[in-house]
């Protein structure tokens, strides 16, 4: 039971949004049922901490036959981490959109994407994977052009083509693996390809379509370019929203089919997954430092944090991944506390534009210290957890004798540190340019001033906390990590499970 319940409750909130729309205190119930989310992820942690596996048989159809949930240390982290990155968005939403966006379909549409998170991380099929995929391109879309402004307009249509685009490979590959294995059961799948001493040839264009679907969804090179065009446009808490899930899905369902089947094919795909990993770390460094846009500037840093992530599967040891999954949910918090304080300052100055904004520190010390903990946590610098993060992966990548990847990763993290100083420079500390000052945008009143800035702090300060307890009592988290890495690297485990 507990295992479809990440998937059923936020289904249970988007019927009362639909039919409760215009009740006024929808918002906060929002907050409350992902609150609700949350105690239900952690009580999934903590079985498959001490179990192991956990399933789901919908229907009481036996596997590989019927629609299958599974639950292991990686996927259960993951939802667990969405559930952190959920709970502080709706906060934050609660003053920081306007009421039209609130009152026709924010929340709705928030919880379809919440539902297809959840789903993507524990289908244990792959067509239910496709499906939950376009449950998140569905909500995210129209989350995406909600408000109609042109820019929204504009970023929505190059972000719907390309994800479009996406499913056509991802579909298509399914397809064609159906029509080789006549099974679509991921479990199932391992277990037949395991019969053969080699991947069978056949197979390969299935899964390489299915990879391009990935690497998309991901926002890999060289198949990125839809997410810098396109997360600016929307308000900034729906692209806080965006940065901390969707990239990610892509990213969690690239590793459980590596681990399950194409580490069976480990001389094509390894060198391929650790090039497409150098090249997203350093093209997205490198563009991201030639910004000026506030959240352009994290935007792309999206692409060349997911690269440590492909990094550590690249090395595919045991040390690699248990980098790679810790690494994961630490970008996925600090990314999405980096865009909410994006948030606040546009909503402080109504701009993101770093040539007209500064003197933020002076004016906002707490919201500065936010910032300061995120953009540094993702620079990597000690003890937060970034830094956790990536000298797990680097040493990992030494130990395996990838010293290219390592260096790579270990270049990367400097630049990474050159652009959040950046920001920091230009947003917090110069002062504000006297010719370009825009007038701080004025709420209804002093309370609604404090009330929004109240529900925002506890937002954001949440996920600074957060942040930085990652880093101090790291060893646990990584020792889970480690867990579910070696779960990954032994699927045999999970094919017993699942098929028993």
């Amino acid at each position: 039971m507990i295992v479809s319940l990440p998937v059923f409750l936020p289904l249970a909130f988007m019927i009362f949004a639909f039919l409760f729309r215009h009740y006024h205190g929808r918002e906060y119930v929002a907050v409350g049922a992902a609150a609700l989310n949350l105690a239900v992820s952690v009580i999934l942690v903590l079985k498959t901490g001490s179990e192991g596996m956990l399933k789901v048989q919908m229907g009481n159809w036996p596997a590989p036959y019927g629609i299958t949930l599974v639950a292991d240390r990686f996927s259960a982290m993951m939802v667990l981490v969405a559930a952190i990155v959920f709970l502080a968005t709706m906060a934050f939403s609660v003053h920081a959109l306007d009421v039209k966006r609130k009152r026709f379909g924010f929340y709705l549409f928030a919880f379809g994407i919440l539902m297809g998170v959840n789903g993507s991380f524990l289908a244990g099929d792959v067509f239910n994977l496709y499906v939950w995929f376009e449950v998140m391109l569905m909500a995210s879309f129209i989350l995406m052009s909600h408000g109609g402004e042109r820019n929204q307009l504009e970023g929505s249509v190059k972000y719907l083509i390309l994800n479009l685009i996406s499913s056509f490979f991802f579909v298509a590959g399914i397809g064609l693996l159906y029509g080789k294995l006549g099974t679509l059961n991921m479990a199932d799948i391992a277990a037949k390809l395991m019969e053969f001493d080699t991947m069978p040839p056949e197979i390969n264009p299935a899964f390489i379509l299915i990879f391009v679907g990935f690497a998309i969804k991901g926002a890999l090179v060289p198949f990125f370019f839809w997410l810098p065009a396109s997360y600016h446009t929307p308000p900034p808490v729906v692209t806080a929203l965006f940065a901390g899930l969707l990239t990610k899905v892509g990213i969690y369902s690239l590793i459980r089919f590596y681990t399950l089947f194409l580490h069976q094919h480990g001389e094509f795909w390894q060198p391929l997954i650790l090039w497409v990993a150098g090249l997203s770390m350093v093209i997205g460094v490198i563009t991201a430092t030639s910004q000026f846009d506030f959240r352009k500037v994290l935007s792309f840093h999206i692409i060349s944090q997911v690269g440590y992530v492909v990094m550590g599967l690249g090395l595919f040891t045991v040390a690699g991944l248990g980098g790679a999954i810790y690494f994961l949910a630490h970008n996925m918090i600090s990314k999405t506390n980096a865009f909410l304080v994006a948030g606040y300052v546009h909503r402080r100055k109504g701009t993101l534009s770093l040539k007209t904004l500064g003197n933020f520190y002076k004016e906002h010390p707490l919201w500065s210290v936010f910032f300061f903990i995120s953009a540094f946590s993702l620079a990597g610098l000690p003890p937060l957890s970034g830094f956790i993060g990536k000298y797990l992966l680097i040493k990992a990548g030494i130990e395996a004798e990838y010293m290219g990847i390592a260096l790579t990763a270990l270049f990367v993290g400097f630049f990474t540190l050159f652009s959040m100083v950046k920001i920091w420079m230009e947003v917090f500390w110069k002062v504000e340019p006297e010719n370009k000052k825009i007038k701080q945008r004025n709420l209804t009143n002093k309370a609604d001033l404090k009330q929004s800035a109240a529900w925002m702090t506890w937002a954001s300060g949440g996920m600074a906390l957060v942040i930085v307890l990652g880093g101090v009592f790291a060893t646990p988290i990584v020792e889970y990590c480690t867990q579910a890495a070696e779960s990954l690297m032994s699927p045999q485990l999970y094919i017993d499970f699942v098929l028993n």
